[in-house]
């Protein structure tokens, strides 16, 4: 007595009691008199069972967006989304969407209020991925721009999110962006111009077009990375025209070139801003000789003392797709994270960027997983959110007599409130002795400590608070004793009495 209908469908769609999903869809055919039914629900393969359906009963030979809602009173974390007709016809549909109402620009509330949670000072729109990136196809309406393909990763890009997107996302999370351009395939004057939609003024050719997608106001963005790991002679003769082009745009942009290198520090130095390495691999000690050795060529040369680096990518793995790979997930990654941290906030004079990779899944990589309706934190994450959220302003010198631990510590501006940061990557607890005596008389202590049992514990969608921040408050001492867990990070907040 039902209704029979043919389309295509998707499977593992996840609903919840109460969601109300907006749908968007283009589609065109020939359905001589057959409505198009667009419905959540679940296929049993002889009938289906409906959540909920929208239908349209108007579709011709041109090209149309539809519209509808789609309104679930189930929960059902394996439902089916179908667009089907219900007679004889052609359909042809595209840029097919379906978004909970509680998106955020297109971007999943909850992955915004977790990156926000971490306070994130730049955020970087590049990689390998933008070595061919064409910046003019990814701007405008979506459903207007093509799918290109992925070229160092051998991947179809779907291009929903460009510069707008990505500019908004920043503005959402409170983050300042760096934008890294295509200084491969693109022209010094085609960054310039890309420069100019997005920094230019809301009359000028780019910044009417900026206007025309809905941004009438410059974004304003401040860093600008030329290429991405490139290098060699070709890189550094073109880095001048590239920067000449999009400085004679917006003068007050900060360069990065993509690579450091001693003719880019000692010819071209007062020309950039950052000169970037990345720091990939898990031999910390490695990063500290090659940020000392840096400093000394910057110091030596006196083309630019101000010369900044930007770790525009750092992590103690890239490109492993075996057992290193895994370890991103760990504690034992959480603590690499804390040494790097550690290690820039003691050359924060000279660091001015670091961007870890990755942020969200990216195969595994990102401190941040997701899944259809749910998220975990790795313990990078924790340890991110702690340093980001309660390190202090200026760095501060603490004496250590023993290299079992990596300390570091920061202050407020106002001295008011001390933060000393402990990791312990060693397989035993250690005890040691604390003196705080010299800094004043201490009010209140407490401890934040992220440890795992080994170093492969790991969090999951199962269990996702297997590896979190512990929160204990003491009474403070001048000078006393304390235990550092095993494999763990602990921060000491020392608020000063006034």
């Amino acid at each position: 007595g039902g209704i029979f209908l043919a389309g295509i469908a998707q499977d593992r769609v996840s609903v919840q009691r109460g969601d109300q999903l907006n749908l968007e869809l283009y589609m065109r055919g020939e359905t001589v008199g057959a409505k198009v039914h667009v419905f959540i629900g679940r296929d049993y393969g002889s009938f289906a069972d409906f959540y909920d359906e929208v239908v349209f009963d108007s579709v011709d030979g041109t090209w149309r967006q539809f519209k509808g809602i789609l309104d679930c009173q189930v929960t059902d974390l394996q439902a089916c989304f179908v667009i089907a007709l219900d007679g004889p016809g052609t359909l042809w549909v595209d840029k097919v969407s379906l978004m909970p109402s509680d998106n955020l620009g297109g971007w999943r509330s909850d992955v915004v209020n977790a990156i926000k949670a971490t306070r994130p000072g730049v955020i970087r729109f590049g990689g390998s991925s933008l070595i061919y990136y064409d910046w003019r196809q990814g701007i405008g309406p979506r459903e207007q721009r093509v799918p290109f393909v992925n070229t160092p990763w051998n991947n179809m890009e779907e291009n929903d999110v460009g510069l707008d997107e990505f500019l908004h996302f920043c503005e959402l999370v409170n983050a300042q962006p760096l934008i890294c351009v295509n200084a491969n395939s693109s022209t010094p004057q085609d960054i310039a111009e890309q420069v100019e939609y997005v920094n230019g003024a809301g009359d000028s050719g780019y910044g009417l077009c900026r206007s025309a997608n809905g941004h009438l106001d410059p974004y304003g963005v401040k860093y600008w990375q030329v290429g991405n790991e490139q290098h060699g002679d070709d890189y550094e003769t073109n880095l001048l025209k590239y920067v000449s082009e999009m400085k004679g745009v917006d003068p007050s942009i900060k360069v990065l070139a993509s690579y450091p290198s001693d003719r880019i520090i000692n010819e071209l130095g007062h020309d950039v801003d950052f000169i970037c390495p990345h720091y990939y691999g898990p031999d910390i000690a490695e990063f500290v000789r090659e940020t000392e050795r840096l400093r000394s060529v910057i110091s030596a040369s006196l083309v630019n003392p101000a010369l900044k680096l930007g770790i525009t990518e750092w992590n103690h793995t890239a490109g492993d797709w075996g057992e290193l790979r895994v370890w991103l997930q760990t504690i034992q990654n959480g603590i690499f994270v804390a040494r790097m941290f550690n290690h820039f906030q003691r050359n924060g004079d000279l660091i001015r960027i670091a961007n870890r990779s990755n942020l969200v899944n990216s195969c595994y990589s990102g401190s941040i997983q997701t899944r259809s309706r749910s998220l975990y934190f790795t313990p990078a994450y924790h340890v991110q959110k702690l340093y980001a959220t309660l390190s202090g302003q200026v760095a501060v010198n603490i004496e250590v007599d023993s290299n079992d631990l990596d300390i570091c510590g920061t202050m407020d501006e106002d001295a008011t409130r001390f933060m000393v940061w402990v990791v312990n990557p060693s397989e035993r607890a250690i005890e040691t002795q604390v003196s705080v005596a010299e800094i004043g008389v201490v009010d209140s202590l407490r401890y934040l400590v992220i440890a795992g049992a080994s170093p492969t514990s790991i969090n999951s969608f199962e269990r996702k608070d297997n590896v979190a921040p512990i929160e204990e408050f003491v009474t403070p001492a001048p000078i006393f004793r304390r235990k550092f867990p095993a494999y763990s990070v602990t921060g000491m907040e020392l608020k000063m009495a006034t």
